[in-house]
């Protein structure tokens, strides 16, 4: 199939490309390099001690200094300084297995994180957090201690941004409130590629669900559907993902989704009757949803409803799920909201809450043994009610 390949490709340039970045940026962080900062500059025999013991594996003095220094550093207010140290050290712990050293490391990076008076993520610090969320993946026996570093990370990513009343309408209302609740869209990005690339599909979803990478996103669900899904499932996976963008309020993400997941999935291509409708009836009636979506055409909408009853009623979460987009994008109320049930249920997979989430698929049926990151919603969300 032309789509495998392609996909094949597009995960080699991936991989590749972060390899690359990798590379280089640990070239430029490295131990020698450290020299630079500020701290050493005053205390050169420090530097010399550090170098020495590090380059001689002694682990247990290599931590004493690691700590000492990033209180010097603390002390003199050299912020910048201090995270550039702990990075070093935590890749230097991680590539020598040392999983406590590691963890008490990464978790002084997130308390110096809140010393920051930065207003905005730079690529050397966003770099550092997506090498140091990879780096403890590697080296944990369990995801316990990433699951905490990307929590508070993602916690401390909202301060950026302010809760504002949301415009379905006005995208940057949407992407500031987002945000305030979610956490950076960058950092959610590369949470999901660094799972992806480990094969862990169940994180690699929720992180790309709260990312803009809608690319990746659509390849990723491709290969998850190629190798776990049945054949009849193709649809399914797709119409998923694009019901809880859309609860996300994020049309945007979800049109680029259903593009370029329909252009890449061989069976998609291969279900096409003309330049514009497919055989699946879940891929036509999601492309009439979003177009009426972008038109704001509530009459056109109520109508492709109204023809595809009979298919929405197959599965009782549709019609839960366009209660919700009826009520975010034509400010149609839904009837009473139940606390709990299915779609309750539903609402928290999609924030990370649910600690046994109903499998979407027969591929997350068969993924349920992967690492749970449980409660990733930075607010203890109860359903996305919260955006408003």
């Amino acid at each position: 199939m032309e789509t495998k390949s392609d996909l094949a490709n597009y995960l080699a340039d991936l991989k590749k490309s972060e390899s690359e970045e990798r590379k280089n940026f640990l070239t430029n962080f490295s131990i020698d390099n450290l020299q630079n900062l500020d701290i050493f500059k005053t205390h050169r025999k420090l530097y010399d001690r550090l170098k020495l013991v590090a380059d001689a594996d002694n682990l247990y003095e290599a931590d004493q200094l690691y700590k000492t220094i990033h209180f010097r550093c603390l002390n003199n207010n050299s912020i910048d300084d201090a995270l550039t140290l702990l990075f070093n050290g935590i890749i230097f712990f991680t590539d020598k297995n040392s999983i406590q050293c590691a963890n008490d490391l990464a978790k002084a990076f997130l308390e110096t994180l809140k010393k920051c008076t930065m207003n905005s993520l730079n690529k050397e610090l966003r770099t550092q957090i997506k090498l140091i969320h990879e780096s403890l993946g590697k080296c944990s026996l369990t995801d316990e201690e990433r699951a905490e570093f990307s929590i508070a990370v993602l916690k401390w990513s909202t301060n950026w941004f302010k809760k504002t009343k949301m415009e379905i309408k006005n995208e940057d209302s949407i992407t500031e409130n987002y945000q305030n609740v979610f956490g950076h869209y960058d950092i959610h990005r590369d949470f999901a590629i660094n799972y992806w690339k480990e094969k862990n599909y169940i994180q690699a979803r929720y992180h790309f669900l709260h990312s803009l990478d809608s690319e990746a996103f659509a390849y990723m669900l491709i290969e998850c559907h190629l190798n776990f899904g049945f054949p009849s499932e193709y649809d399914l996976f797709l119409a998923q993902a694009l019901f809880q963008f859309l609860t996300l309020r994020n049309l945007k993400s979800a049109e680029n989704l259903f593009f370029i997941y329909c252009q890449n999935h061989p069976m998609v291509k291969k279900s096409k009757i003309n330049n514009q409708f497919y055989e699946s009836a879940t891929i036509n009636f999601l492309f009439f949803l979003i177009t009426t979506l972008k038109e704001s055409n509530f009459i056109e909408y109520k109508e492709i409803v109204k023809f595809y009853k009979s298919w929405l009623n197959q599965d009782s979460s549709y019609n839960m799920y366009l209660e919700r987009i009826e009520e975010y994008f034509f400010n149609v109320k839904s009837a009473k909201k139940e606390s709990g049930g299915l779609f309750s249920n539903l609402m928290r997979m999609l924030t990370g809450e649910s600690r046994n989430p109903k499998p979407m698929t027969s591929q997350e049926a068969r993924e349920s043994d992967s690492d749970s990151e449980e409660c990733h919603s930075v607010a203890e969300l109860e359903d996305n009610d919260i955006l408003d």
